[in-house]
Parts: C-alpha cells; structure tokens; sequence
C-alpha cells in the first residue's frame, strides 16, 4: 500500500523542521517552570527516586534531544491530522479568522488537549510503578496537558499563518 501521498511532511522537510522550533523552545521554557519552579518541592521530597542533581546535568544533552523529537513527531502529527482542514481555510480564508468557526486557535486547543491527555496519561502512570505521591502524578497530568494546549496553539497559529500545514 502507497501511502506518500498522505505524508505530511513528503516535500517539505525544511517547513517541517522550521514549524517545529517554536514547539522545541516552548517545551524547554515549560519544562524549566514546570519541573524547576511548580514541581521542585515534589520532587524534594522524593529525592530518593530521582538522579543528584549533577548527574541529571551532564544528561542535559539528551533532555533536549528528548524535545526535540518530541517537537518533531508532534508537529507532524499535528500536520498530518489538520493539512486537509487548514489547506481548505487557506483557500477560502473565510471561517478560519480567529474567532471563526474553524479558527486555528480552536483547533490547535482541541488538538493540544488530546496530546496533552496522552502525554499527561503516560506520565501520571509512574504513581502505578514508582512510589510518588499521588499529588506528583495528578500534577504531571495537569502539567502536560497545559503543555499540550499550548503546543496546539502553537501549531495552529504558525501552520495558519503559513496557509496551510507544514
């Protein structure tokens, strides 16, 4: 089965790299606040689990590794599911205005909110296995869906103000 057809990213690696920076960089500055700022007494008080702190540091590296291909398989996710709807707004530039009914901040929250809740579910999990406080896991959740919004928002106004998807 054929499937290039429907590859949102076939033709355009460069756009897709490019659309996928301002994800990059807002998951960095949310993870810095959420888990440096919002989180750090959590995670004192679980320090046990976690690595000291100067070896989570010489792993740095492969924490922005780890956004970066998180960056690049949500945006061509996120491509994938809306190049259809955002190509149809671009032509016709008729409901997809902010605030219309197809407006590119509506669908990048729907979409955020579904990424977030798998990402958040994922996480939240740990409480099964590890032996966080329940108030750890349901924060990771509340995090990560915050995050997805905001990466969906992201998304649809970048892709939009593009004319279509990446």
């Amino acid at each position: 089965m054929d499937n290039t057809n429907n590859c949102p990213i076939k033709g355009c690696f460069a756009k897709w790299i490019i659309t996928s920076i301002p994800v990059f960089i807002f998951l960095v500055v949310a993870g810095y606040v959420v888990h440096h700022l919002w989180l750090k007494p959590l995670y004192e008080q679980t320090a046990s689990l976690w690595r000291p702190m100067d070896e989570m540091k010489e792993l740095f590296p492969l924490l922005l590794a780890y956004y970066a291909a998180l960056s690049l398989l949500i945006t061509a996710l996120f491509c994938k599911i809306k190049k259809a709807k955002m190509e149809a707004c671009a032509a016709t530039g008729t409901d997809c205005k902010i605030g219309g009914p197809n407006c590119p901040i509506k669908c990048g929250v729907c979409f955020g909110i579904i990424v977030g809740l798998l990402l958040g579910v994922s996480n939240a999990a740990c409480y099964i296995w590890m032996p966080i406080p329940s108030e750890l896991a349901i924060k990771w959740l509340l995090a990560w869906v915050g995050e997805g919004i905001g990466i969906g928002i992201i998304l649809g106004l970048v892709c939009h103000k593009k004319g279509g998807a990446a």
